[in-house]
């Protein structure tokens, strides 16, 4: 066993329209060889920009040697699938979808016990729902794209790492790293920002 089961990351395995580094595909690379991988894929759903990217990680995690590959759309039914896998793969896109499953308990039951043998890998939204609340990420990106205008009555994430991830901080317009900046120095909460083609191991 590795001395990390969480890899938090920005742009993942996903090269669609993302950066990322020879360092992340060497890793990727031993993480994933002769390894069965699920890609969760709750947070691309058909229909939006980040479908496309469902393949190109699978296609990715292939080449470099996994053993099997599959998509996987979690619901209230299949929760106890993900025991099934060496890797679970946390797919980027929309986080308000995993935020939906995690309001059924079990999910997270079952990833810690996923995690005492194997590991987790987050792209973007799939490393944001690891922290222990999600709001913050609603009220620093609101107004930049439809889906952070929107209030939900839960933002609660897993609570597996201290860790509040703010994604492609490479990519990120001034005025939103204005608000990320206004909202630490208000609240005292740090945000780790992470560029594409960066990542942080950790333990859980």
């Amino acid at each position: 066993m590795k001395d990390f089961n969480i890899v938090l990351t920005s742009s993942g395995f996903n090269d669609v329209n993302n950066f990322v580094s020879e360092e992340m595909k060497e890793l990727f690379k031993q993480i994933g060889n002769d390894k069965k991988i699920m890609i969760l894929s709750n947070a691309a759903p058909k229909g939006t920009g980040n479908y496309i990217a469902r393949d190109n990680v699978k296609d990715n995690f292939l080449k470099v040697g996994a053993s099997q590959v599959d998509i996987v759309d979690i619901t209230n039914d299949n929760i106890a699938s993900m025991l099934n896998y060496d890797v679970i793969y946390g797919l980027g896109g929309d986080p308000y979808y995993l935020i939906e499953i995690n309001r059924n308990p079990k999910f997270r039951e079952t990833l810690i016990e996923f995690l005492k043998s194997g590991i987790y890998i987050g792209e973007s939204a799939g490393s944001l729902i690891l922290c222990d609340d999600l709001e913050w990420v609603y009220i620093t990106k609101k107004g930049t794209k439809p889906k952070y205008d929107i209030e939900l009555d839960t933002y609660a994430g897993l609570n597996l790492t201290d860790y509040k991830i703010f994604p492609h901080w490479n990519k990120a317009k001034d005025d939103v790293k204005e608000k990320v900046e206004k909202y630490e120095n208000e609240t005292g909460i740090e945000i780790t920002k992470l560029n594409d083609g960066e990542y942080i191991t950790i333990k859980y």
